[in-house]
């Protein structure tokens, strides 16, 4: 089996000054992953450690290649430019999140170009084009993250690459500095080979032992309730320092949510409170149901004793690595905790331009988020 420690010795040989040695140009192309088949393996969360042993168990019986992706929301203190001048700075208490994927140095010539492998793998931040302008960063700029033990960690900006290229990830450093932001969960493994057939599924579910896991494929079609990237929600929506509570909870900067969270009463639903851009789009969904007779499958008293919209939390627990859930932004609401609905009700808010998490890798079907701002302009101007 080729792990992703060996598979590094095999492609590149680094010197001890950073830079990559040119692989031959006999190799070059076969060392990327776009010319391989690829398995993405996930599941909610974070991958069990006993799915993440179970998954190098078959690795290793297939004699393939496999490496693991890991990725956790990190706190950002300040960033200052080469001569220590501050750019960005947060208010007392607070942070701005941020998005961070780590990847083994042995592997990044696989995914990503000789540029950014030797950024990535020098310890360097790659930064994504819309974080550098939302924070202000160029190449050689500090940005001081919070790591292990809330000890701030100095790294400085290496490379800047656009969003599609890095996945949509804000910033991508390789494990070794991942371990020292905390970042020890695995979000998924990738494996790769030359001709991936049905002897690799067998062996996955026969040692896979949880029934949860996800299995993608480059051709496999994507959920049509995908939701925005941290990244493209930040545009869209605003950015925000946080100020944690309880690991869990989180309270949002007071300016940011003076401007973006308001209060008005909703068709079926009552007093609601949501990010401003909400509005058009949910009344319009709700009014739409209201039109198609389908109002009695909307219960208003779940929506007002265990619903809601704006919710300022986490996915999961801060040392879990966890998300700010999108209801810290007012743009995700949930709907019949308790009850079901027809499948017109998820039709409705579709075309509307929510993601509904009824058909998530851990289903949340109470749950809409809001991804796309066009579909109730289209709907509003038709």
């Amino acid at each position: 089996m080729f792990f992703a420690v060996l598979t590094g010795v095999l492609i590149n040989l680094a010197i001890p000054n950073g830079l990559i040695i040119e692989n031959s140009s006999e190799n070059l192309n076969r060392n990327k992953i776009e010319n391989y088949d690829v398995i993405t393996i996930s599941q909610s969360g974070s991958l069990f450690y006993s799915v993440t042993n179970e998954i190098i168990q078959s690795a290793n019986n297939l004699n393939t290649n496999l490496t693991f992706i890991g990725r956790a929301n990190i706190g950002l203190e300040k960033t200052t430019n080469s001569s220590g001048e501050v750019k960005v700075t947060t208010l007392n208490n607070y942070l701005y999140n941020v998005s961070i994927k780590t990847i083994d140095s042995s592997v990044t010539s696989y995914f990503y170009n000789k540029i950014e492998s030797s950024v990535i793998n020098s310890g360097r931040l790659l930064v994504s084009e819309l974080t550098a302008e939302r924070y202000s960063l160029e190449v050689g700029d500090k940005v001081f993250l919070v790591g292990l033990e809330n000890k701030i960690i100095e790294l400085e900006v290496g490379g800047i690459s656009k969003d599609s290229d890095m996945g949509w990830f804000e910033m991508v450093v390789n494990k070794d500095t991942g371990y020292q932001l905390g970042i020890f969960r695995n979000i998924q493994a990738i494996i790769w080979d030359t001709n991936i057939n049905e002897n690799f599924l067998i062996e996955l579910h026969k040692n896979i032992k949880y029934s949860k896991v996800k299995f993608s494929f480059r051709e496999s079609e994507p959920n049509q309730n995908w939701v925005l990237p941290s990244a493209l929600v930040k545009e869209f929506f605003g950015d925000f320092q946080i100020k944690e509570r309880d690991g869990v909870w989180v309270t949002t900067e007071p300016a940011w949510r003076s401007k973006n969270i308001q209060q008005k009463r909703m068709p079926l639903l009552g007093l609601t409170v949501c990010h401003r851009l909400m509005w058009e789009p949910l009344e319009g969904a709700l009014n739409q149901i209201i039109d198609e007779g389908l109002s009695d499958y909307i219960s208003k008293e779940e929506f007002q004793t265990s619903g809601g919209c704006y919710a300022p939390r986490r996915i999961s627990r801060f040392d879990a690595g966890g998300s700010i859930s999108r209801h810290a932004w007012g743009i995700a609401i949930d709907i019949n905790t308790k009850s079901g609905y027809p499948q017109r009700i998820v039709e409705i808010f579709n075309s509307w331009g929510f993601a509904w998490g009824g058909t998530w890798t851990s289903p949340d079907e109470m749950h809409f988020e809001l991804r796309d701002l066009s579909a109730s302009v289209s709907k509003s101007n038709s």
